[in-house]
């Protein structure tokens, strides 16, 4: 892609953040359009920078330098010919930025509500609280506020269960892990004093019996009237690492109850921009049950663009002011797929007797997806491969 980096006539959309995942697929949705992108992290040999669609700038770390960060953001600002679009990727980026919308704006289209809307969706405390007023079913939670009452939930908790933090951002660059399972009570203590040492907030929850196939998604984008412009809902197939990990392998399902629950959320806070909800369903009583909810953009997000509903465009489109159709979704029968992580995730399954190899290899006929590799545009795929599988910021 050739363009002027700062001249363009064209608003130039900016990736920030470090997952391979969900940045190649915004990549490959705006690419679509010819809309320059630029990739905003503090990895200098960041997997996304060898796109052929994007260019890449090193920035200072938002964790461990936000003050900076901001800085690097607005310098480039400054630059720019027309507004750019952000597409934070990750919730660090998101808190960072929308803390500092106000000195942002000047420069850039922020595609989403502020920061006291989108705390709602990213505090999972506040979010459960929400949930439990509006009669939203969750899987059963505790929010202990010291030892003593970890004590006490710890008698009453079927094992296993999860302990896991109020904003899963900061916790997973902690221990590079989205939760603590814990057997025992013993275990659960050790994890709560562990957690906390690193001064996270958590909570406890119950385990929702069932394997894959019972995570459910709903991706949408909610306008300024919280009118949602496009619904996809898929199911996962496998996932990577096996009970907490992501969808490697996914379908398109329609699952219309779904909508109703996001939609009467997303009008109680007035939350406008995109939404990935994942839900489970519980075969305890058939219902299904609000897991979480992330106010951005997914690793899986170009799949629903396969099926014409190319969410990042949307909310490209919607930022700068210019009218767009509203998505149809297709009746294609297409799956997301990230193989290294199925492959590991199959093998896995295989061992345990759960998948036969002739239902694995069967599960691949029909038009897929990559999450990374594409033919007109290899490279990345090829890198990520020379650095050895590193699945830490998929």
């Amino acid at each position: 892609m050739k363009y002027s980096l700062y001249q363009t006539d064209t608003p130039i959309a900016f990736i920030l953040g470090k997952y391979t995942t969900t940045g190649i697929g915004i990549v490959r949705c705006l690419k679509q359009k010819r809309i320059p992108i630029i990739w905003i992290d503090s990895n200098s040999k960041h997997v996304g920078f060898y796109s052929r669609y994007c260019k890449g700038l090193i920035c200072p770390d938002p964790k461990n330098n936000a003050d900076e960060y901001i800085n690097f953001l607005l310098q480039i600002g400054e630059k720019l010919k027309h507004k750019g679009v952000l597409f934070p990727i990750r919730d660090i980026e998101v808190i960072t930025i929308l803390k500092n919308k106000s000195k942002l704006e000047k420069f850039y289209h922020i595609p989403f509500a502020g920061f006291t809307i989108t705390e709602k969706l990213l505090n999972k405390k506040i979010f459960y609280n929400i949930l439990e007023d509006l009669k939203i079913g969750f899987p059963k939670t505790y929010f202990p506020k010291d030892l003593s009452e970890v004590e006490n939930i710890s008698k009453k908790i079927t094992y296993p269960c999860i302990l896991k933090p109020y904003h899963s951002a900061f916790f997973y660059l902690d221990f590079n892990i989205k939760l603590f399972k814990a057997e025992s009570k013993e275990q659960l203590v050790q994890y709560y004093k562990r957690a906390t040492s690193r001064k996270h907030e958590v909570m406890i929850q119950e385990i929702i019996p069932g394997n894959a196939r019972d995570m459910y998604g709903l991706n949408a984008y909610y306008d300024k009237t919280f009118t949602p412009k496009g619904i996809f809902m898929y199911r996962r197939i496998r996932e990577w690492p096996h009970e907490f990990g992501n969808g490697c392998f996914i379908e398109q399902v329609s699952r219309p109850e779904l909508e109703k629950i996001v939609d009467d959320l997303v009008k109680e806070i007035k939350y406008f921009g995109i939404v990935d909800a994942e839900f489970r369903k519980d075969p305890r009583d058939g219902k299904f049950k609000f897991i979480e909810i992330n106010p951005r953009c997914w690793m899986q997000v170009c799949l629903p663009a396969n099926y014409g509903i190319n969410y990042p465009y949307i909310a490209y489109m919607d930022a700068i002011g210019k009218k767009f159709e509203n998505p149809i979704i297709s009746n294609e029968n297409i799956k997301y797929i990230f193989m290294i992580e199925d492959f590991l995730s199959s093998l896995k399954s295989i061992k345990k007797g759960e998948l036969s190899i002739k239902e694995w290899i069967k599960s691949y006929k029909g038009k897929k997806v990559y999450a990374i590799f594409c033919w007109s545009d290899p490279i990345p795929f090829f890198v990520f491969l020379l650095k050895g599988f590193n699945l830490k910021n998929k």
